[in-house]
């Protein structure tokens, strides 16, 4: 290149770095700042371990509705498009909880049939003070129609409407209670709130209005990452040309006198890199252009797994005699979720406990017991009938996390099979051995994605990952740098625009009347 087009890139660049700069160096520094709390504490939502430990245990003193009469009897229902069935207790009474492949509800007693009406305020206090066990008084209750901050993605909407419940806790505790399941889908509380403002909601962009139009949310967000790769390339390559070492300084490289600037550029050049790669990662986190395909199990696969589409007449067993059998060898255990599974055209229910463990019972009668899951072969044989063109499958039982299934509090179900597909894009499955379920897919694109958003974005690299606290060591003086890079840069463009401001009052005051 020569010097004049160097000349022109280089003032190009400039340009390009002070207006982006204009706009970034505050939401970086917000982005940072978030950073900081994001390290331990995220969105608030109500976690299934929770969630079962609060619910109420499913009575089985009565016989239910066969499921087979069930799906008979039950009006208006399309079953080849049921994505899941529940049984779950209602305020005493067992109920069939029926979910669509769009996430619509359905409910029924499942010791009638009968359709469960939309609930009112006085079962949405009852419920929440059985979810609570009774451990504080219910202060007042709101009607919701909407989503709000709390609830801002739409997969909330089939809850709606629902009901606020809050609590006399000293804590300023919510539940969410929904009148058409009568599930507490959400808690949150005052510390909830407070971090969450401080940490998710500006690192995520999560304001309710934008939020709850997905697509829009998304625009947004992949358009200011890449406006900030934009602004940090240009930032690395100023950076680059502006370098000019100086005699018998070792250290002195920045041609800037103003203490501003030089410390821009000194904490630019050694911060920069780093603050790039976490604005590009945090644009991968969006899989913009969906160049990552999904690492479930897509509709025709699942139906595969399971053998076609989910089927009540499969179950010839009543769920209530399996709750009993349940209870008769384990007394200390409590069913809170029966769900209806099947794997390889057989059925099961899933035993969910108050726990967190799990239990599988096989539902057609052959030979009827509670297991404590499949055997290794007949994963094996349902992975192979997904890719009937592989030579050959690799399976290894994982008792500790790897680079690909890890969870950093540690509450992924372990041990899980890997099983490794000699295929041309090298799948490999995750597969809890005691549910059935597929937990993740993972295919060569997928596992670049993997590094490019969760190794760059989160610094999870398994060497560093799982060495606490060095790992909140490294990530704290990375974000301290970048914040400092985003002091300064906000810090100049203050300076920068005090001074456009002050030239334009100049030049108004100059001219002639």
């Amino acid at each position: 290149m020569t010097k004049k087009k160097l000349g022109k890139l280089t003032k190009w660049m400039l340009y390009v770095h002070r207006y982006t700069g204009f706009v970034f160096s505050l939401l970086f520094l917000f982005w940072f700042i978030s950073g900081f709390v994001m390290m331990y504490k995220g969105f608030p939502y109500l976690g299934k371990s929770e969630s079962l430990q609060r619910m109420s245990s499913i009575p089985s003193q009565k016989p239910f509705l066969e499921p087979g009469a069930f799906s008979e009897n039950a009006p208006g229902l399309d079953w080849q498009n049921v994505h899941s069935i529940q049984i779950v207790s209602l305020l005493g009474r067992p109920v069939y909880r029926l979910q669509s492949r769009e996430g619509d509800f359905a409910c029924y007693y499942a010791d009638t049939g009968e359709k469960v009406p939309t609930l009112g305020t006085g079962e949405a206090k009852q419920i929440v003070d059985d979810f609570m066990k009774g451990e504080y008084a219910i202060k007042k209750v709101e009607p919701m129609r909407k989503l709000d901050q709390w609830t801002p993605r739409t997969r909330f909407l089939p809850y709606l409407p629902a009901y606020k419940v809050y609590l006399d806790d000293g804590q300023g505790t919510v539940c969410y209670v929904s009148s058409v399941t009568g599930e507490v889908f959400q808690q949150v509380n005052l510390a909830d709130k407070t971090w969450a403002w401080l940490g998710a909601i500006p690192h995520w962009i999560y304001f309710k209005d934008l939020r709850i139009q997905t697509q829009l949310w998304r625009d947004v967000v992949v358009g200011l990452s890449l406006l900030g790769v934009v602004m940090c390339i240009a930032g690395l390559y100023m950076g680059i040309v502006r370098i000019k070492r100086k005699r018998h300084k070792q250290w002195a490289f920045s041609p800037y006198k103003k203490a501003w600037f030089k410390w821009h550029h000194y904490t630019g050049f050694i911060f920069g890199l780093i603050t790039f790669t976490w604005i590009l990662s945090g644009l991968f986190s969006m899989n913009p252009w969906k160049w990552s395909p999904s690492r479930s199990l897509s509709k025709e696969a699942m139906y595969q797994w399971q053998g076609g589409p989910l089927s009540p007449g499969l179950f010839i067993i009543n769920p209530s005699k399996a709750l009993s059998a349940f209870n008769q060898i384990n007394k200390r255990k409590e069913v809170r979720e029966l769900v209806f599974i099947q794997f390889g055209g057989r059925p099961y229910y899933r035993a969910n406990l108050a726990d967190g463990s799990t239990s599988l019972f096989q539902a057609d009668g052959y030979p009827g017991q509670w297991v404590d899951g499949l055997s290794k072969e007949a994963y094996l044989d349902q992975v192979q009938a997904l890719h009937p063109e592989a030579a050959g499958l690799q399976v290894t039982e994982l008792t500790d996390y790897d680079a690909y299934y890890y969870d950093k509090h540690r509450t992924k179900p372990l041990p899980v099979l890997k099983v490794d597909i000699n295929d041309k894009v090298n799948t490999s499955y995750y597969i809890n051995p005691k549910t059935s379920e597929v937990m993740l897919k993972y295919e060569n694109t997928s596992r670049i994605n993997r590094w490019l958003y969760h190794g760059l974005h989160s610094l999870d690299f398994p060497a560093l990952f799982f060495r606490r606290p060095l790992w909140d060591i490294v990530v704290i003086v990375l974000l301290l740098g970048g914040t400092s890079v985003s002091i300064t840069g906000l810090v100049l463009t203050w300076k920068w625009i005090k001074r456009k401001m002050l030239k334009g009052k100049r030049l108004s005051l100059t001219k002639p009347d």
